[in-house]
């Protein structure tokens, strides 16, 4: 049977984000790595990535392709095999992360998008990541690609999505949760929290990695959903 696998990738991240974790899974498996559309609500972009999907399919989201995930699981649980929530939060924003997010649309609308992002890395790559020539080179390309714009776009549909959490305990599916351990964004102590209260779920650490781990860590991030998926 053929496994058709989603790969939703996080906010200032495009498909090529997946490139090297598609490089390390089975080369007969039917893999789609999509760029999130230009819009302001994950519901939106949820039903856009839904339509014309008739196989039912395993999907990954990562960070804020989580969220996006989570809308699909709650609008077409029929067609989800299984589903991957990877360095990602099942609840909505606090009103603090509201006002966080609120000026860096703000500075993104002023012009400052690349000046945030070249600040950040230090918060969502491990140290040794930003030592890695190809991981920092890899990193600039697909920033400059998603640009100011889908950042705006992007980030509001964060600040609106609702709490999902009964969504993904209750899914009676296979689910897996994959953190990264040196994570400063998603608090991976926060995501075991969410596994050990969920049915049906496997959970994974991945050390050595910051925030992003798709790109910090491909071959792990593969290693682990080609084996939860085998299994099941």
């Amino acid at each position: 049977m053929t496994i058709n696998l989603m790969l939703i990738p996080g906010l200032n991240n495009t498909s090529e984000t997946w490139n090297q974790v598609i490089y390390n899974l089975p080369k007969d498996w039917n893999i789609k790595a999509i760029n999130v559309p230009a819009l302001s609500d994950v519901d939106q972009i949820a039903d856009q990535l839904l339509e014309d999907i008739t196989e039912p399919f395993y999907l990954c989201g990562f960070s804020f392709g989580g969220y996006v995930a989570l809308a699909m699981l709650e609008r077409a649980p029929e067609l989800i095999q299984g589903f991957i929530l990877l360095a990602s939060s099942s609840t909505s924003d606090s009103e603090k992360q509201k006002e966080v997010r609120k000026q860096a649309i703000i500075r993104a609308e002023k012009g400052e998008y690349f000046e945030m992002m070249d600040a950040n890395a230090p918060l969502t790559f491990h140290p040794n990541s930003l030592l890695n020539e190809e991981i920092v080179r890899l990193r600039s390309k697909i920033v400059q690609d998603y640009g100011a714009d889908l950042f705006v776009h992007h980030v509001k549909a964060t600040m609106g999505r609702p709490d999902r959490t009964k969504i993904f305990q209750n899914a009676p599916i296979p689910k897996l949760i994959i953190a990264g351990k040196e994570d400063r964004v998603i608090d991976p102590d926060k995501l075991l929290q969410l596994a050990d209260a969920t049915s049906h779920v496997e959970f994974n650490v991945i050390a050595d990695t910051g925030h992003m781990i798709p790109l910090e860590q491909p071959v792990k991030v593969a290693k682990v959903i080609q084996n939860w998926i085998e299994q099941i």
